[in-house]
């Protein structure tokens, strides 16, 4: 995905060797068959692109290369062989960790049809707004290549809120829209759903998958419930909203299946917010927010939680934290430090 970032980038005139370079990449990096690039690093990389292009409609763009054949990989190709567009959804689903990790899109029943809704794991801002409009257009140009049929969701829905100009979006989904919904989503008719794709193969489809499902067997483990909960919470947090149902909703599970997940997982609900609000707090003290504006941002009633929170973690208050010397911080073992 980041390669194809750079790519863009590069078409547009823009030195994508400087831009790579500020978060210690470089294109040739990216190339690698087997590159994989940590959603931090790709999330601030995504900010320099923004800020860089000045593009509204980046992320919409970006999807438009899904047509290009060039691009496609074993998973693609997997999707491309499937007997119905059903078929490949579930599949793309079932395997998304091709792609990166965590449990970033579900597929959920609707009256006459499915939906089809996306998270990315710690997505923000604006950076989420244009990773939701990327991953709900590839779906929706990759139908209609796939199919070779004029097919159109009947609603595409937006956590965030309308930009100003929606004309690219007219253009690439063809179909009713709204914003600040409760999910990022494409929602398809059964008609749309049973669509047979033009390359559906059965013996190809099975290599295909052998070949995902191996790349897949290579990976590292990760916990990808606790993953994608973190993704939600991240965007809830300032909001106050970062409730267990709340979060169960925007994964598309119940909170029983989503506490249960967790709890295979060795974790629970709170601790993963306790440790995200940990991480999150030293982040913001250090980049020089005053204690106020992280106790907001966290989710916080008051400077008083934030601060009986911030002891609880550190043994400090935040403004001993960040008048710290970096090498008395350093020589304290007893100092609890932010999970990786």
């Amino acid at each position: 995905m980041l390669l194809r970032v750079v790519e863009l980038c590069r078409k547009g005139g823009h030195d994508v060797d400087v831009m790579c370079a500020r978060v210690g990449l470089t294109p040739a990096t990216l190339e690698e068959p087997e590159a994989r690039v940590p959603y931090a690093t790709a999330e601030r990389f995504a900010e320099i692109v923004i800020e860089v292009t000045g593009d509204e409609s980046f992320g919409l763009r970006l999807a438009t290369d899904v047509r290009d054949v060039r691009s496609f990989d074993a998973g693609m190709l997997l999707l491309m062989a499937s007997p119905t567009v059903r078929a490949a959804l579930e599949r793309m689903v079932a395997h998304q960790r091709y792609w990166g990790d965590g449990d970033r899109a579900t597929l959920v029943a609707t009256r006459g049809g499915s939906s089809i809704r996306y998270v990315l794991p710690g997505a923000q801002g604006a950076y989420a707004r244009h990773a939701d409009e990327c991953a709900m257009a590839e779906i929706a140009i990759g139908v209609r290549v796939l199919t070779g049929a004029p097919l159109h969701p009947r609603v595409v829905r937006f956590r965030h809120r309308a930009p100003s100009s929606l004309a690219v979006h007219h253009e690439v989904f063809g179909c009713a829209m709204e914003f600040a919904a409760a999910h990022t989503e494409l929602v398809f008719d059964d008609a749309a759903l049973d669509t047979p794709m033009q390359h559906a193969n059965a013996m190809f489809a099975g290599i295909f998958e052998q070949q995902v499902e191996r790349a897949v067997a290579r990976l590292p483990a990760v916990n990808a419930m606790s993953s994608s909960v973190r993704g939600v919470m991240r965007g809830a947090l300032a909001a106050g909203q970062c409730t267990l149902a709340g979060t169960a909703r925007a994964l598309g599970v119940s909170t029983r299946t989503l506490q249960r997940r967790l709890r295979d997982e060795g974790t629970s609900f709170a601790d993963l917010v306790d440790a995200l609000r940990h991480e999150t707090a030293l982040a913001c003290l250090e980049r020089g927010m005053e204690s106020g504006d992280v106790a907001s941002l966290l989710g916080y009633a008051d400077t008083t939680a934030f601060h009986h929170a911030f002891r609880r973690w550190t043994g400090s208050t935040p403004l001993r934290y960040t008048s710290a010397e970096p090498s008395s911080i350093e020589a304290d073992p007893e100092r609890p430090r932010p999970a990786d």
